[in-house]
């Protein structure tokens, strides 16, 4: 497995990344670690570690949708990670549930980085 660092786009193949990746819960695409969030983008994993990230937040965006009988709205959850300044990736959760699980549990684990939208 292909370990790429979300912020330089290196890889790192190290056993210590890849025995927190196997020992971490899973939220759809992403992965809390103790020490590094994990993406899971095809056949690469990206992370970045908490103390490198300076936001980590949940964006909810409305989409429209056709139903059988009528039409809607979606609502569909990201999760957006900011460090130097700029979005590094906004990946999409499986629904409102996980999101609120995964920040809960980001709130539990990493101290120094905020948890709300600029």
């Amino acid at each position: 497995m292909k370990f790429k660092d979300l912020r330089e786009g290196s890889l790192h193949n190290t056993g210590e990344l890849h025995d927190e990746y196997k020992g971490s819960r899973s939220y759809g695409v992403a992965v809390v670690g103790s020490e590094h969030l994990f993406v899971k983008k095809g056949f690469s994993v990206y992370f970045i570690a908490y103390k490198d990230a300076e936001r980590i937040f949940r964006r909810v965006r409305r989409v429209q949708a056709m139903m059988c009988c009528d039409n809607g709205e979606l609502e569909i959850e990201y999760l957006v990670v900011m460090a130097d300044g700029r979005e590094l990736i906004e990946v999409q959760l499986p629904g409102q549930k996980a999101a609120r699980m995964m920040m809960e549990e980001l709130k539990g684990t990493v101290s120094g980085v905020e948890f709300s939208a600029p």
